[in-house]
């Protein structure tokens, strides 16, 4: 059955929810930066010589693409979507916990642990048992108000944290990055709305390419996250499968793979995510990478965001532009994008004695 995304009524239960989230993007974005410049940093963060950011799906997401951002960075930074931490984790590391719900079991396992390692302790959430975490160990805590799912958190998620480190000086952050990355952002839902005919819409038009295949997306090493937080929305938004990886790990092995099998490979496309502040090198493989898939007759497409100013507008862009591709890969499969059923399903089973 062919779905016309310019017929669809955008303002139906589920569809009009998630489209208002997705509009509302630029004043999470201003929104969370002005609850971390309204954060008073306590002095014994500075002495802070490791900083470990934990955080699981879309929070931990948001985590990920501060580490690639902050890749050369001098202090050391990890991410951990896991119960434990680092056995290297001590008096002189910064634990940030990320937890839209704030009662992720992850997180709080990892929090615990935190305060046992006698680390500095801090977290970014909505309440929750983390926030009484926070309380008892007399730790700072950041709360944003969000009621939604935690995928659509994300600009929380990342903002934030990202400005804390910012304040750390482990990151040298413009002010008028942000502000300039929500502008391209608002320039760009120009052309990618709902009320944006698919013809002149590249996100809509995008959406229909990826309709009824298997995506894999291929990213540039410093848009990896970014990569991997598009394949979750692939399949958490549009309940279709999808999984990514990134250059130039894929030119070691993932490449030899797409022989066989021929009746698999039939029903694939993939996404080349390039950043034009790759390195030349990157840049290089994407076309080498291209060229392969091409001769080898594999459907593939290549996205990048010539508009982008900086590494962080081009995150933004990123993020957002693959979000409504996303929102309507859902609609082309006739399911709601902002359900998570199965996932809610996994948190009950597990909550059962």
């Amino acid at each position: 059955m062919n779905i016309n995304l310019d017929k669809i009524d955008y303002k139906s239960k589920g569809l009009g929810e998630m489209r208002e989230h997705l509009l509302a993007f630029d004043q999470y974005l201003q929104d969370a930066q002005a609850i971390a410049d309204n954060f008073a940093l306590p002095s014994y963060f500075i002495n802070c010589n490791k900083i470990v950011l934990c955080g699981m799906g879309a929070s931990g997401i948001g985590a990920k693409i501060i580490k690639d951002l902050l890749f050369d960075s001098q202090k050391q930074i990890e991410v951990v979507s896991d119960y434990h931490l680092p056995n290297w984790v001590d008096k002189n590391t910064l634990v940030i916990a990320l937890s839209n719900s704030g009662d992720t079991e992850e997180i709080l396992s990892c929090f615990v642990e935190g305060y046992q390692k006698e680390a500095k302790l801090m977290a970014v959430t909505t309440g929750g048992k983390l926030k009484s975490l926070c309380s008892k160990f007399r730790s700072p805590i950041i709360e944003y108000f969000f009621i939604s799912e935690p995928k659509l958190a994300i600009a929380y998620l990342f903002i934030i944290p990202l400005l804390i480190l910012n304040k750390l000086g482990v990151y040298n952050l413009e002010k008028k990055s942000i502000i300039n990355s929500i502008l391209l952002l608002q320039k760009q839902n120009k052309k990618i709305s709902t009320q944006i005919h698919t013809l002149i819409n590249p996100a809509k038009d995008f959406s229909t390419k990826l309709f009824g295949k298997n995506v894999f997306i291929i990213s540039s090493s410093n848009l990896k996250s970014v990569g991997e937080r598009f394949s979750q929305s692939v399949n958490e938004d549009a309940k279709q499968f999808s999984s990514f990886n990134f250059l130039p790990e894929i030119n070691h092995n993932l490449i030899a793979g797409f022989d066989h099998p021929k009746d698999g490979l039939s029903n694939l496309i993939i996404v080349i995510l390039e950043s034009k502040f790759a390195d030349p090198e990157i840049k290089k493989r994407q076309n080498i990478t291209a060229c392969i898939l091409n001769k080898k007759r594999i459907n593939y497409l290549r996205l990048s965001f010539d508009d982008a100013t900086d590494k962080l507008s081009e995150i933004i862009m990123s993020i957002n532009f693959l979000n409504f591709v996303a929102y309507y890969l859902g609609v082309l499969n006739q399911v709601n994008p902002i359900s998570a059923d199965t996932i809610d399903y996994i948190k009950s089973e597990l909550f059962k004695e």
